[in-house]
């Protein structure tokens, strides 16, 4: 996960109510400020059990002189025990640039005013049991780099509308029980360099405007129940050093334009329907280290260009129709 580097600790004698960075001693002053302190106590009993007394760390008996936190910028409350649903109020710190929730227990759906939050470039809700669809709104951070929203219990479809969102760099929604089909608007995406949208239930085929995204390097849409064929404009992401399509139902032959991809260390195209021949252009792709073909249809003979491939160490090309010797 990225995180945007602190920028340095506070002076103790700051105004508080100054603060563009939060420390984990200023966590429940945080959470009191921005949620109330009958939510703390219902949702994070552990945090709200926390005093802090040292100089430049404020004490309860502080907090309720400060005011608001309208300064806000980082907030970090990620792997503590708070629970229960995200607060709508939450999109009142409009200055927040980065906010991590991960590695919690909270539910329920992710709130819509979690849209007015239009500085976030940083928004992590991972590792939570979330629940619902992701709402719309989510375009309207148009400054977000980094969106993590893996392992909750997400349904409905990916919102066409995420393809607004231009400046994203990493998009994880991985490990959630979303279906329909990956939004042609994804294409949108062209500074995208991470895309994960594997072990959902997704369906249909993987959008030729894939092909757009030509910074990207690591693309997982692995477990999913995609069909169709490999898009050829997939030879467009010269960038690309992981492509992870296995347990899906994709076929048809594997596109020769693969091998233009000469970045690719890790390809695994395993339990799927593809058939024909391994293209012969598989022989550029010299950086591979991790070759799965296995489970599918393919036929004809193993070409003997994949004896270039000096760097692979994982060759599986099992349970397949391939005829001929070991070259």
């Amino acid at each position: 996960m990225a995180k945007e580097t602190r920028a340095g600790t506070p002076d103790g004698d700051e105004r508080l109510n100054g603060f563009s960075w939060l420390s984990s001693s200023m966590v429940r002053y945080c959470v009191v400020q921005a949620f109330g302190e009958d939510w703390l106590h219902q949702k994070s009993p552990k945090i709200a059990g926390k005093r802090t007394t040292k100089a430049g760390q404020p004490s309860m008996e502080a907090v309720s002189t400060i005011g608001n936190l309208s300064k806000l910028n980082y907030l970090d409350l990620c792997d503590n025990e708070l629970s229960g649903d995200l607060p709508a109020s939450i999109g009142v710190l409009e200055n927040l640039h980065s906010l991590y929730l991960c590695a919690n227990q909270l539910s329920g759906p992710i709130p819509p005013p979690l849209g007015k939050l239009g500085n976030l470039t940083s928004l992590s809700l991972s590792l939570n049991n979330l629940s619902g669809p992701i709402p719309r709104e989510i375009s309207d951070l148009r400054n977000l780099k980094y969106l993590y929203l893996w392992q909750n219990g997400l349904s409905g479809h990916i919102p066409s509308e995420i393809g607004r969102l231009a400046s994203l760099i990493e998009l994880d929604l991985s490990e959630n029980e979303l279906t329909g089909s990956i939004p042609h608007s994804i294409g949108n995406l062209r500074s995208l360099s991470v895309l994960y949208l594997y072990q959902n239930g997704l369906s249909g085929p993987i959008p030729s405007g894939i092909g757009r995204l030509t910074s990207l390097v690591e693309l997982s849409l692995q477990r999913n129940k995609l069909t169709g064929s490999i898009p050829h404009s997939i030879g467009n992401l010269t960038s690309l050093s992981l492509l992870y399509l296995y347990q899906n139902g994709l076929s048809g032959p594997i596109p020769s334009e693969i091998g233009r991809v000469t970045s690719l260390i890790k390809l695994d195209l395993s339990e799927n329907k593809f058939t024909g021949s391994i293209p012969r252009s598989i022989r550029n792709l010299t950086s591979l280290s991790l070759l799965h073909l296995f489970e599918n249809g393919l036929s004809g003979p193993i070409p003997s260009e994949i004896g270039r491939l000096a760097s692979l160490i994982e060759l599986d090309l099992s349970e397949n129709k391939l005829i001929s010797s070991i070259p």
